[in-house]
């Protein structure tokens, strides 16, 4: 039997596919939604408004494609990314921009399906003494990510969420790590990074000290010798851990 981890002080959690499944996101509704409320703001023809919508979200993507492609961990939100497509729109950009953001957050938050007895499995953690914290990788408002955190019972038991578009950097950037571990007052020695990603959630931790588990309870990814703390296949398996 493998020893428990020791010295922990607090559990930094990633969201999807971590404490909660994440089913593929509605994007067909999203693009709907948004190009009615744009025939409506702007008095276009339904299927203008449709054509337009689609073409901006097409330039996002290739936009996100590409800064990935070079490495970076930017995480700039859909608004802003937006803004420079709706320019020929004039003074309505920014409201547009605006609006697409909220259409594909509230699109991103309704995928969310969390397993029953979740906010029972994370208060335990909480009232055990250890610091809990949500960190992920997300270009959706922060306050949609917290109005479904609430919804779950999930927020209350939280010290810190820290979202990727809040802090402009996505793991495994440094800086996301940083600053939940700086809202926990605690050292990268004292932290236990859970997700099921190795790159965001195993090797960006470990990069800083943190010691991280990888999760197999929703999606498998394959740790390739890359030694994560342990695997787990639920989350109530961690209280074998620490």
């Amino acid at each position: 039997m493998e020893p428990r981890l020791t010295g922990i002080r607090a559990v930094l959690f990633d969201l999807g596919d971590t404490l909660f499944r994440l089913h593929p996101m509605d994007f067909a509704g999203a693009h709907d939604r948004f190009a009615r409320l744009m025939s409506a703001r702007l008095g276009l023809h339904p299927s203008e408004a449709a054509a337009a919508t689609a073409e901006v979200s097409r330039q996002l993507r290739e936009d996100l494609r590409a800064l990935q492609q070079t490495g970076s961990t930017a995480e700039p939100s859909i608004a802003e990314s937006s803004l420079p497509l709706f320019d020929s729109f004039g003074a309505d950009a920014p409201w547009l921009a605006a609006a697409l953001d909220q259409a594909f957050g509230e699109a991103d938050i309704a995928r969310w399906d969390a397993p029953a007895g979740r906010a029972e499995d994370v208060r335990r953690f909480a009232e055990s003494g250890l610091r809990v914290a949500f960190v992920s990788n997300t270009q959706t408002p922060p306050a949609l990510m917290r109005r479904r955190l609430a919804e779950f019972g999930l927020l209350e038991m939280a010290d810190a969420a820290v979202f990727s578009v809040e802090v402009g950097e996505r793991k495994p950037g440094e800086h996301i790590y940083r600053a939940a571990l700086e809202s926990l007052s605690v050292d990268p020695a004292q932290a236990l990074f859970v997700g099921d990603r190795v790159r965001e959630d195993i090797l960006g931790p470990q990069s800083l000290g943190m010691r991280a588990v990888l999760t197999h309870e929703f999606r498998q990814e394959d740790p390739a010798g890359l030694n994560p703390a342990r695997v787990i296949h639920s989350l109530t398996a961690l209280w074998e851990i620490l």
